[in-house]
């Protein structure tokens, strides 16, 4: 039997992220089903791979964000991270920082169905 080729659920995580930080919306929504939804808990959902990765290339041209997964684990068809988002504030061209968890659910082919993304909103101000 030939070993399987298919990434772990955190391999898959932590290559989203890093095509997140590239700011290249067809690479980000390469992670996603078609009809992946990304929820948020103060903000409406994002329906769609494209969708998810029109407003993550958005992110990263208009307010320089860039994200890091700093731990994770996997069960199942399901991850759960812990990661760092820095972007700059819009209105105040303040630099901030927000730290939160991602929970994931992965369709059988190993590509993101689900995000359900857990954080405070505001953020605190860094250098």
């Amino acid at each position: 039997m030939a070993p399987s080729c298919r990434v772990s659920q955190l391999d898959r995580v932590r290559a989203y992220y890093a095509d997140c930080n590239t700011g290249d919306a067809d690479a980000v929504a390469r992670h996603f089903t078609d009809d992946a939804e990304h929820l948020f808990t103060r903000l409406p959902p994002l329906r769609g791979a494209r969708a998810i990765a029109d407003q993550t290339a958005r992110a990263v041209e208009h307010a320089q964000a860039t994200w890091e997964v700093e731990h994770g684990i996997e069960a199942g068809d399901e991850a759960v991270i812990e990661f760092l988002n820095c972007w700059t504030d819009l209105r105040s061209g303040e630099r901030r920082t927000i730290r939160g968890t991602e929970w994931f659910r992965f369709a059988p082919d190993g590509r993101i169905a689900q995000v359900r993304a857990y954080y405070h909103r505001e953020g605190l101000v860094t250098d």
